[in-house]
């Protein structure tokens, strides 16, 4: 158990004790010096704090139980992990999400393939700042290879894309959509 339980559950053992102790010489006590008073409620009292000193006793000779362990989650790329130590989860990397797609040669001439005339590119990216240094890679890419590119940078698209790199043809443009952490 946890170190505040354990100290909950000795300050809890102590307070029935206690409880059961005053009212076990509070019994006696108004039985042997009041005997005007009724002898059942005296004896009420009596029997009342045997049974909470008796609890708590046996309170304080129960076994302790079993602490739950931490659960066990193993290192892989991008996960965390955690190690059964008694006192917590210690995290390794922070990052649980896949990793942001990147641009690579390959995506390049992948998207080049599907884009056989020189029609005009309208190029989106979507997300933060480092979303955004990859669409300038796809950006750098296509203008190198000879296409006319109009940039939209876009913070948040709904719904999301589903795909890192989306590719449409239409009749007059195509459309790349860049969003490295869709998943």
């Amino acid at each position: 158990m946890c170190r505040r339980c354990d100290g909950l559950e000795s300050m809890l053992d102590r307070a029935i004790g206690l409880a059961g102790l005053a009212l076990t010489i509070i019994g006696v006590v108004m039985v042997t010096l009041f005997p005007i008073i009724d002898r059942k409620l005296a004896w009420a009292g009596f029997i009342f704090g045997l049974i909470l000193l008796g609890t708590s006793v046996g309170i304080a000779l129960m076994p302790e139980g079993q602490a739950q362990s931490p659960p066990a989650v193993y290192q892989g790329p991008g996960s965390a992990y955690s190690s059964g130590q008694q006192g917590g989860i210690t995290a390794g990397t922070v990052n649980i999400a896949p990793p942001r797609a990147a641009f690579s040669p390959q995506v390049g001439n992948d998207l080049l393939a599907h884009m056989p005339s020189r029609k005009s590119v309208v190029l989106n990216t979507v997300g933060g700042d480092a979303d955004q240094k990859v669409g300038d890679d796809v950006q750098q890419f296509l203008e190198g290879n000879g296409y006319s590119v109009q940039r939209r940078s876009i913070g948040m698209m709904a719904p999301p894309p589903d795909h890192p790199f989306s590719f449409s043809d239409n009749p007059n443009t195509y459309v790349i959509t860049v969003a490295p952490s869709a998943h």
